[in-house]
């Protein structure tokens, strides 16, 4: 009963701080009780099903936002390898803290959980979005180290803070919960430094989305996208704010065929020349003997746009239909330009910016409306890692402003109607110039390095016992 209850009370903490949940404090507690039961005297195998359940409980939010539109298997990968990832770890910590004790045994379970969070962005369907570090954006002073080494040194914290716990509620002793408080508070202080510096400058900008201002992006139709796009352009004439610099739409609001690609770039310079504004939207084209999805950057005077090609496309929605494209792209004025998905793989996105260096980020973005938060922190980590600033405009999901911190500048989520959000976003230096654009994943490989030592000692004890035997 006991096992089933631990199992249960994490479930809801994972639940309502992961995936589509959005309490970032629960986060810090929610494996606490299956931890608890991993450093006492159950049964392994008891262990080892009650964090299973925990993990897979608590990710079926995602369910709530996937469930019907991403193939079955990419399901049941997302909720049942992350945690037979995380049942893993433990059981591992388990055993370190039955031989070593609850110090080692905490460290060992925030290293292992950092590894399996790395490896784990290696796929090409999802990146890093089934990070924990991802909870963690609501609470912006929180995040800071990804400056430093990456989303991976938020996981680890996550990792050690719920082990210090649970160590010290079984050992009934201060020195393990010490330890994370330490850690917590230089990690909180390093994030008030950070986030006293002033901003140099900042941008006027316009993001701008509907829910049904949407052509035909399966097949080419050129009423129905000229309708669209009329539709787009009509919202924005009615600002009358001459400030804008910057105006962003979705990504995808229809599919363009070269025979007509002038009428719709007509409308689009016509548009970033009246406004005095560049202008960026999505669409998808025929590029280079191929259909990609793209993203059209109109500067004012500018005859032809900027083409960026999105990279990294959703499985089976997307990956049937699009050919990935080439990037990174940055534009003369310092804006650079990824799409969506782009935002999930932190390798990629950390090439980008050292390699261009932008002000700033133009974001194009679909969402599955319930995944809207969801999927938008998860670009906000990108921001925080790489100093970027972020305009993300997203269908069926967030109009988002963030600095380069991960802080709210605005923020409103789209509409059937017309979703205007206008706001000044600071800037600073230009991006791709962290600590973490200097070392890369290093500290991923670290941890890396580092578990190898608890997964294969117990297999080296094993085999030196059973020697000893014969």
């Amino acid at each position: 009963m006991i096992p089933l209850f631990c199992a249960l009370l994490s479930a809801v903490g994972f639940y309502f701080s992961l995936g589509l949940g959005d309490l970032w404090w629960l986060a810090w507690f929610a494996a606490v009780t299956v931890l608890w039961l991993a450093f006492g005297e159950t049964k392994g195998w008891h262990i080892f099903l009650a964090s299973f359940v925990a993990m897979a409980l608590g990710r079926t939010s995602i369910l709530r936002a996937y469930s019907g539109s991403l193939p079955p298997f990419v399901l049941v990968l997302s909720i049942c390898g992350i945690a037979l990832g995380f049942s893993g770890c433990v059981m591992r910590a388990r055993r370190i803290y039955r031989t070593f004790g609850p110090v080692t045994a905490l460290f060992t379970f925030a290293v292992l959980w950092t590894a399996f969070d790395f490896l784990v962005s290696f796929s090409s369907a999802s990146g890093s979005v089934t990070t924990p570090a991802a909870a963690e954006v609501g609470m912006p002073v929180l995040i800071q180290s990804a400056s430093l080494v990456g989303y991976l040194g938020i996981t680890f914290l996550l990792g050690i803070v719920p082990a210090d716990i649970a160590a010290s509620l079984r050992t009934r002793t201060f020195p393990p919960v010490l330890i994370a408080g330490v850690l917590l508070a230089t990690n909180t202080a390093y994030g008030f430094w950070c986030m006293s510096s002033q901003p140099s400058d900042t941008v006027h900008l316009a993001l701008v989305a509907s829910d049904d201002a949407i052509g035909n992006y399966r097949r080419d139709d050129r009423t129905a996208t000229l309708k669209a796009l009329d539709a787009y352009v009509a919202s924005i004439d009615k600002l009358q704010d001459t400030r804008i610099q910057l105006i962003v739409l979705p990504e995808n609001i229809s599919r363009v065929a070269p025979q007509w690609r002038e009428d719709v770039w007509a409308r689009l310079r016509a548009l970033a020349d009246r406004t005095h504004a560049t202008v960026v939207a999505g669409f998808n084209t025929y590029v280079d003997d191929a259909q990609r999805n793209i993203s059209w950057a109109f500067t004012p005077g500018a005859a032809q746009p900027v083409t960026y090609e999105k990279r990294s496309l959703v499985p089976g929605l997307e990956s049937a239909v699009y050919t990935p494209g080439r990037g990174p792209v940055v534009l003369p004025n310092g804006v650079g330009l990824e799409i969506c998905k782009d935002m999930d793989f932190q390798a990629m996105l950390r090439k980008d910016m050292v390699q261009t260096k932008p002000s700033l980020l133009a974001v194009p973005a679909w969402d599955f409306d319930k995944d809207d938060w969801s999927h938008a922190r998860i670009a906000v980590l990108r921001s925080v890692e790489n100093g970027v600033p972020m305009a993300r405009t997203a269908r069926d999901g967030l109009l988002t402003l963030n600095d380069r911190y991960g802080r709210m500048i605005a923020r409103s989520k789209s509409a059937a109607g017309f979703t205007v959000l206008i706001g000044d976003l600071p800037l600073y230096k230009r991006g791709g110039n962290t600590f973490y654009d200097v070392i890369g994943d290093v500290f991923g490989w670290l941890c890396v390095v580092l578990s190898v030592g608890p997964v294969a000692w117990p297999l080296v004890r094993a085999r030196g016992s059973a020697e000893r035997r014969a």
